[in-house]
């Protein structure tokens, strides 16, 4: 999340964790071989790392955004992404 960004702006509207009590999968979903930088990367809810996403509003220009925290070792780093319907998939969970 950059350091200019106004998170005091967002308010959380919904999750899209499923259950807090299991652990969700790590599996990234890329069918065309983009990466979770790229700008047109799906965003398939059952997959990492929307799996651990809140879901918020910005209260200034009403534009949606998911939100997580990456962590490991020694640092937390929130990250954030613009909900865009264009690259929203409905992929089931690959067996």
């Amino acid at each position: 999340m950059p350091v200019s960004f106004p998170e005091q702006q967002l308010g959380a509207i919904g999750t899209l964790v499923r259950d807090i009590y299991t652990e969700a999968t790590f599996e990234e979903y890329h069918p065309q071989d983009t990466t979770l930088w790229s700008a047109e990367a799906p965003i398939a809810a059952l997959y990492y790392p929307y799996n651990r996403c809140t879901v918020s509003e910005c209260n200034a220009c009403q534009r949606a955004y998911l939100r997580y925290v990456e962590g490991g070792g020694y640092f937390v780093d929130p990250r954030i992404r613009r909900l865009r319907t264009g690259v929203l998939v409905d992929a089931p969970l690959s067996e």
